[in-house]
């Protein structure tokens, strides 16, 4: 238990301490990191917001590259498509049914006699958003991960309309979510006691095992998509990385330590964007993307959940036809 207490204090500090330099990173013998590894590309590693954008539209926009005004002319398009999008942008209902909890069942031989607990955090996409009959996205989920934990899994989902990462962060510890007061400070009893006010009166979540008590073992968190569409207020990508650093620093003092994290890409591909918007839109998610794979790799228990491929949707697509909703933006049901 102390042993776990210090490896979160560890944590805490590497938040709040400065990043390390490019050079340190390579010379580092621990090869740190969370669900992707550690990126090398033989030269300084830059930020997704300080270097692909910026060599991007550095040698987009240049007045030497013949490109340049045909580049100028789609960004012209792109905001005028945004700003006709904003005004006639009709926002769906939410869902007929309220489905934010449940147990899924591992039903095979090869059980491995334990119950997890998932927490899945996010914006409209957990809310629902998108799904005539009730929410799907966070039960598909979580039974995905009861298949590869080989496990019972007990879940609760928490979604706000329109949530960028600052709110749904104050929407989390605001009382919501973690009751306000409760003492977080990253130790097991504070993680115990999450998860008993996550899951009061769920005899069969707050089962223990051994002389371990109940924790959340695994909180998934959906966001960056309406925070990529503050970009004109000047809400960057560098922004919502130091968001999404203090929202997990949080995250990790309520949860403790053992809990992993996961950080979703923003699969922006199937959406039914206009051109050359689609085209921005996915560009711009991708850049934002970046800053939770910073985080991963940088962090231990924090993973980043890569998107499918186009092939993949294309497939998708084939078999299950349209997966998004009649917005353009939000999943249905399939998706």
């Amino acid at each position: 238990m102390a042993g776990r207490r210090d490896d979160a204090s560890r944590d805490y500090r590497r938040f709040q301490e400065p990043p390390p330099s490019p050079r340190a990173k390579r010379e580092a013998s621990d090869g740190g990191g969370g669900g992707i590894g550690t990126f090398d590309d033989g030269g300084d590693t830059m930020s997704a917001e300080g270097g692909y954008a910026r060599s991007f539209c550095k040698a987009m926009f240049n007045p030497l590259n013949p490109f340049a005004v045909g580049a100028a002319s789609a960004l012209s398009v792109v905001a005028a498509q945004t700003a006709w999008m904003r005004q006639t942008y009709e926002p769906l209902p939410h869902p007929q049914e309220d489905r934010s909890s449940g147990f899924i069942e591992y039903e095979h031989s090869d059980w491995s006699g334990r119950t997890r607990r998932a927490l899945v955090l996010g914006d409209s996409l957990v809310l629902g958003v998108g799904c005539d009959k009730a929410p799907v996205l966070s039960e598909s989920l979580v039974r995905a991960a009861s298949n590869g934990l080989k496990s019972h899994v007990a879940w609760r989902s928490f979604g706000i309309d329109g949530g960028d990462c600052r709110g749904i962060h104050k929407f989390v510890v605001g009382g919501h979510v973690l009751p306000e007061g409760l003492e977080a400070d990253g130790s097991d009893e504070a993680a115990h006691r999450a998860a008993e006010s996550l899951f009061r009166g769920d005899a069969r979540a707050l089962r223990s095992e051994g002389t371990r008590g109940p924790m959340v073992d695994l909180c998934v968190v959906f966001c960056g998509l309406n925070d990529f569409k503050k970009l004109y207020m000047g809400r960057t990508a560098g922004t919502f990385g130091r968001d999404l650093r203090n929202f997990v620093l949080d995250l990790r003092r309520s949860l403790g330590a053992e809990c992993s994290i996961i950080f979703p890409a923003l699969p922006m591909e199937p959406t039914r964007f206009p051109e050359p918007l689609r085209s921005f839109v996915i560009f711009v998610g991708e850049v934002f993307d970046e800053e939770k794979t910073r985080l991963a790799r940088d962090h231990t228990r924090i993973y980043f959940l890569s998107k499918p491929s186009q092939g993949w949707w294309r497939s998708v697509r084939n078999v299950h036809g349209d997966v998004i909703s009649a917005d353009g933006v939000h999943p249905n049901e399939i998706g």
